[in-house]
């Protein structure tokens, strides 16, 4: 009896032992640093890859701009997107109440939309980006919630099934360019009457191992029935048609190439400090104004003050101008320039045809 007790025994501390020996090891591994890589990003070649600006260096205007007010600080506690209309009225998302406003240019608040944060209809749980429309409807792309929420002018509230997470949004006529992070050779996507149409958009080679690099902006170019993107990590603007067919693709006037990579395991995020080429885009006629995100630092703001103005139709370069005050966002109307920077919204006032050569 003794003889198998002591049989037992030895077999459970042998047991202990092995299983001691795992756990050192599944731990020691588990503490051991992830391999880290740096991938480099390339554009495609041959007649894909961006033109480069005939303009080597910026060619500088004055403009004459004055401030008109600030919108009311009791109504938007925490700006952080903008948009505007043909009217010139400004669309402001609210972080502070996850709601979107509308002002008029005297800063008057006009109209309000969405329910605060939640999932239900008309509620926001985390907006990335809107688009208004010539008919002035509301469209909200909310990644999360994989929708995109509609509200018409009258009042009423749709919500739109995405295909993918849309991160970005643009309308053009009655349909609606998103932007995800891009999949193979698809950075963007259609939708039609409310309906996923197709996607398209190649830009890099391995996109969708590098594809993160493309993150920017969208903004529709009705008049060409299409629209224009700007890339934020990329110095890079491209013109594309509301059924996928590129018009042009180009460098900015400061180009910055594609950042790496950095995979640590099985995640991926671009390399840290890479500097920022479009902060936004505004259409004005045929001029895509696009506010620079390399010129004029200013060491009491996070924004930028160059505005840089390219022609549209082919994205050639055609000069720029400064803003009187640092901003992260600038949209150009035709009488106004509205700007946000260190929390608040401005009006500037300004006139286009007073832009005169320095």
């Amino acid at each position: 009896m003794f003889e198998f007790l002591r049989r037992d025994l030895l077999l459970i501390l042998l047991m202990v032992a092995v299983f001691s020996c795992l756990s050192y090891a599944i731990g020691h591994l588990s503490k051991r640093t992830p391999s880290t890589n740096e991938i480099q990003t390339n554009f495609l070649g041959g007649e894909h890859t961006p033109r480069a600006q005939s303009h080597a260096d910026r060619v500088w205007r004055e403009a004459s701009i004055q401030k008109a007010l600030s919108l009311d600080a009791t109504l938007l506690s925490t700006p952080t997107i903008m948009r505007s209309d043909h009217e010139g009225n400004i669309y402001v998302l609210d972080w502070a109440d996850f709601r979107i406003k509308m002002f008029s240019p005297d800063g008057s608040l006009l109209k309000v939309f969405g329910q605060g944060k939640g999932t239900d209809t008309a509620a926001f749980l985390n907006p990335t980006s809107f688009s208004v429309s010539a008919k002035e409807e509301l469209w909200v792309s909310d990644p999360p919630q994989r929708k995109i929420t509609h509200f018409s002018p009258g009042g009423k509230v749709d919500l739109v099934p995405t295909h993918r997470e849309a991160w970005r949004i643009a309308s053009v006529r009655n349909k609606l360019i998103t932007m995800a992070v891009p999949e193979r050779n698809a950075a963007f996507e259609v939708y039609d009457a409310g309906e996923y149409s197709k996607s398209f958009g190649e830009l890099l080679e391995d996109q969708s191992e590098t594809g993160l690099v493309l993150d920017g902006n969208i903004v529709g170019d009705s008049d060409n029935q299409g629209f224009i993107y700007g890339g934020r990590l990329v110095g890079v603007i491209a013109g594309y048609t509301e059924e996928g067919k590129r018009r042009f693709a180009v460098q900015t006037i400061d180009w910055i190439p594609p950042p790496k990579i950095v995979t640590i395991g099985q995640g991926k995020k671009v390399k840290q400090n890479s500097p920022r080429a479009v902060l936004s885009m505004s259409i004005l006629g045929n001029e895509l104004y696009v506010l620079s995100g390399t010129r004029d630092y200013d060491a009491t703001s996070s924004g930028r003050r160059v505005m840089d103005v390219y022609d549209k139709r082919n994205g050639d370069y055609l000069f720029s101008f400064k803003l009187p005050v640092a901003c992260t966002e600038a949209i150009v109307r035709e009488n106004y320039i509205y700007i946000l920077g260190d929390g608040a919204v401005s009006v500037l006032r300004f006139n286009a045809s007073t832009l005169t050569r320095s």
